[in-house]
């Protein structure tokens, strides 16, 4: 079937008859029909793959070069200030230290602010503070 025309049907059934689609990724027809009725939001995933040091360096190897994966032992504390980092990430989280003037910076309670909610803005600090 010609991906282009399945599209072109789907939206037709939505009553979408002209319109443009930006796809920036692969996906398939019931990730269209889900964002055209709107009920569901596609957040990012991030496998980990725990216990690799029962596993030989090749196979950790491959787990490690998979997409959206990381590898850990948290037996053997291996990698997990790097599980952490990935984690912050994929969530779209950033830390803002704040000081009043004058005065050292506060380094114990820092904002936590997202992307994927209020933004990272000035703004969305000050919003968060009050």
């Amino acid at each position: 079937d010609d991906p282009q025309y399945s599209v072109k049907r789907m939206l037709s059934e939505y009553k979408i008859h002209n319109c443009e689609i930006l796809l920036r990724e692969d996906i398939d027809s019931e990730q269209l029909v889900d964002v055209l009725i709107g009920n569901r939001k596609y957040i990012k995933c991030l496998y980990v793959y725990n216990k690799i040091d029962m596993i030989t360096i090749e196979e950790v190897d491959k787990l490690a070069r998979l997409p959206n994966s990381i590898v850990v032992s948290v037996y053997m504390k291996l990698n997990l200030e790097n599980l952490l980092e990935k984690m912050w990430d994929y969530m779209g989280l950033i830390r803002v230290f704040t000081k009043r003037k004058g005065a050292p910076p506060e380094l114990q309670e820092p904002l936590i602010l997202s992307t994927q909610r209020k933004g990272v803005t000035v703004e969305a600090a000050t919003f968060s503070i009050s």
